[in-house]
């Protein structure tokens, strides 16, 4: 395992690869540009305002802990040698004494979609869906869970980048009247990214599309894996895209205030972290999605609503 606030990238088997977000009390808040964002940014620090991805803006830092906060140990879950741990994070320690540090994992990469219309029913989701999963360590290097504080008032954020992450393609321009069938070779020519719309200079004739379609963001899910082991998941399964290209999502993990404090306290970017590259097609090209991996199966047996292919649709 390397050490915490780096770049993990290793084989699940399948082919398949994580990349991980560490959480270290070094390290500042995330800086949100593309052109000072690394492959994973972390983040963990004590009384920073914070502004989120996808407009979200802070309004304050976050208050005193909850002190009705309980750690809970996964059955069964390996135990990490606390030596190999970031010192205990000042931020965690809010929500319980005990907590020291967090992994943020992609455990399901995307791989492919077909490119989709401007009509809500020509919709094509990434295929397979991605699966963010959240680690929590005690200072002892249990994994644990807090349902009743940290783990309750999360939310991951997703945004659209480009391979080379260094334009966010997530709202995009476009020639006005531009069809669904001849969106591919307008976007090719005009094609560009609209990140901030305060000093956006609208060109005449183009208009502002969204290029990533489907829910950006997803709430925290404490459910069993393929291998029957219970963790906190964050799964992404209706995210489309317009335009045919190569891409990677980005994903913002936010810690937000409680209701009642929600006045007085900001959300926090705990760390970001980019997916994989994949592939967008167009009609004709697309290869047809991926078998539905044994982790969608068993998330999906579990009441989340990720569509599952079957062996005989193909």
């Amino acid at each position: 395992m390397n050490n915490f606030g780096e770049s993990d990238r290793r084989s699940d088997g399948s082919g398949a690869h994580d990349t991980t977000g560490y959480s270290h009390p070094r390290y500042g808040v995330p800086d949100m540009q593309a052109g000072g964002s690394s492959e994973n940014s972390q983040y963990s620090g004590h009384g920073r305002d914070s502004a989120l991805a996808g407009g979200m803006a802070a309004i304050a830092v976050m208050g005193p802990a909850d002190h009705g906060s309980t750690l809970e140990m996964i059955p069964n879950a390996q135990r990490v040698d606390p030596c190999t741990l970031a010192p205990p994070d000042p931020f965690l320690q809010q929500f319980h004494p005990r907590l020291r540090a967090f992994r943020f994992t992609i455990v399901q990469q995307p791989i492919r979609a077909r490119m989709c219309g401007s009509s809500d029913k020509d919709w094509r989701p990434l295929s397979p869906p991605t699966v963010i999963k959240l680690e929590l360590f005690d200072v002892d290097g249990n994994r644990v869970i807090d349902r009743n504080s940290f783990m309750q008032h999360l939310v991951v954020h997703t945004t659209l980048w480009n391979e080379s992450k260094e334009e966010e393609l997530t709202v995009v321009e476009l020639p006005h009247n531009t069809n669904s069938k001849r969106i591919s070779a307008a976007a090719k020519s005009r094609k560009r990214g609209v990140t901030d719309f305060g000093q956006l200079k609208h060109e005449p004739g183009l208009e502002i599309e969204n290029n990533l379609l489907g829910d950006y963001s997803a709430t925290s899910m404490i459910v069993d894996d393929e291998s029957g082991q219970r963790g906190c998941f964050f799964v992404f399964p209706n995210l489309s895209i317009r335009l045919e290209g190569r891409y990677k999502l980005r994903f913002t993990l936010i810690k937000l205030p409680e209701m009642q404090r929600a006045a007085l306290m900001a959300p926090k970017c705990m760390c970001s972290t980019f997916s994989d590259a994949f592939d967008v097609y167009s009609i004709k090209t697309f290869p047809g999605m991926i078998e539905s991996t044994a982790l969608s199966r068993a998330l999906a047996q579990q009441g989340l609503k990720i569509p599952i292919r079957n062996t005989q649709d193909n």
